[in-house]
């Protein structure tokens, strides 16, 4: 689980700072969380395509030369 870290806390001989963000343990993530020490982190969403009515390969411009 991804925790974004609240306050200076060590864990298993490393030093995290505020702002740092790991990857935890479920377990050892929702005891920090609880404790106040970090919080939890969401994934990004991939965006859908919400485009209607067109395919899914579009035609692109070929470069022509200018001379």
């Amino acid at each position: 689980m991804k925790v974004k870290f609240v306050e200076k806390c060590g864990i298993e001989g490393i030093l995290y700072r505020p702002t740092d963000t790991v990857d935890l343990s479920k377990k050892v993530a929702d005891k920090l969380i609880e404790s106040g020490k970090c919080v939890p982190v969401e994934a990004k969403k991939k965006a859908k395509n919400r485009s209607v009515g067109l395919e899914d390969k579009l035609e692109t411009r070929v470069e022509t030369d200018a001379s």
